[in-house]
C-alpha cells in the first residue's frame, strides 16, 4: 500500500502538526511505502475558476505547475494524509490552494437538487472513492471546543460526513514547547496506537478518539506553559535585535 502525506504547514518538517502525523504513521508496518510532500517547497498557483477541468479538459487542470505531479501521486496512493496546522480557524494558504485545485476530481455539477457536493466526487477519468483520507490537525488553543468546526465542516461538505478519518489536537504548541514532558510523550504514543488501529481496521476506535480529544494538560497548566513559551520567544527576539545593533 502507498501512503501520501501532504504537509500544508509553512514550517515544513518543523511543524507541530507533523509531530502528530509522524507519530500516526509510526503505527503503520515498516513495509509501508510512505512519501511526504511539503507544499511549501512546491510551485502551486491558485485555481482560476475557469472550469476547464469540467469542460475543455475534463478531469485535468490546465495550470502547469507542481500540482500535476501531486495529482499523479494522489491517484497512485491508497491512503492520503493531509497534515493541516490551524493558524486562523481554517487551512493555511498552501493547503487551501491544493484543496481548491482538486476540483478536477469532481464531475460537473448540473443543478440536480439530489446532488450534494460530496456526491459529485466520482469523476469518470479518475475516482477517489476507494482511497482512504486522513485529516490530522493541531492548533495552539487550550481545548477542542469550536476551533476545528470550520475545518471539519468543509471536509464534511467535500467528502461527506464519516467518509474521512480525523485526528484533531488542541494545545499543539506543547508538541514542541514541551515535547519531553510525560504528557506529550504519552499523547504521541496514543496517536501512534491510533495509526495502528487505522491500518488494521480502517478507522479509529471511539475510546482512542476520546483519549486523543482529551487535553494533554489542564487549562491552568497550559496557560502557564504558553505564557512562558511566548516570553522566551520575545526575549530571544529582543536579544537578536540588540546583537544586530551592536
Amino acid at each position: 500500500m502507498k501512503v501520501l502525506i501532504l504537509n500544508g504547514s509553512p514550517k515544513g518538517e518543523a511543524s507541530n502538526t507533523m509531530w502528530l502525523t509522524n507519530a500516526f504513521v509510526a503505527g503503520f508496518p515498516d513495509t509501508m511505502d510512505i512519501e511526504k510532500i511539503h507544499l511549501r517547497e512546491k510551485e502551486l498557483h491558485p485555481c482560476m475558476g475557469c472550469f476547464s477541468c469540467w469542460t475543455k479538459t475534463p478531469g485535468h487542470c490546465v495550470i502547469q505547475d507542481d500540482m500535476q505531479e501531486i495529482y499523479r501521486k494522489i491517484l497512485e496512493a491508497d491512503i492520503i494524509i493531509e497534515s493541516i496546522p490551524l493558524y486562523f480557524a481554517g487551512m493555511p494558504s498552501r493547503m487551501r490552494i491544493l484543496t481548491e485545485r482538486c476540483l478536477l476530481f469532481t464531475k460537473r455539477y448540473e443543478g440536480s437538487p439530489e446532488d450534494t457536493f460530496h456526491s459529485i466526487l466520482e469523476m469518470e477519468e479518475h475516482s477517489l472513492r476507494k482511497k482512504r483520507l486522513v485529516i490530522i490537525s493541531s492548533c495552539g488553543y487550550v481545548s477542542m471546543d469550536t476551533m476545528f468546526e470550520a475545518l471539519t465542516k468543509e471536509f464534511d461538505l467535500i467528502c461527506g460526513n464519516g467518509n474521512y478519518t480525523k485526528v484533531l489536537c488542541a494545545q499543539g504548541e506543547l508538541l514542541q514547547a514541551g515535547n519531553r514532558t510525560r504528557q506529550v510523550i504519552h499523547y504521541l504514543e496514543e496517536v501512534k496506537k491510533a495509526g495502528g488501529e487505522f491500518y488494521e481496521t480502517g478507522s479509529i476506535s471511539e475510546e482512542r478518539i476520546r483519549i486523543l480529544n482529551t487535553p494533554m494538560v489542564s487549562p491552568r497548566t497550559f496557560e502557564v506553559l504558553i505564557k512562558r513559551y511566548w516570553r522566551e520567544r520575545m526575549e530571544l527576539t529582543e536579544t537578536s535585535s540588540e546583537n544586530k545593533k551592536e
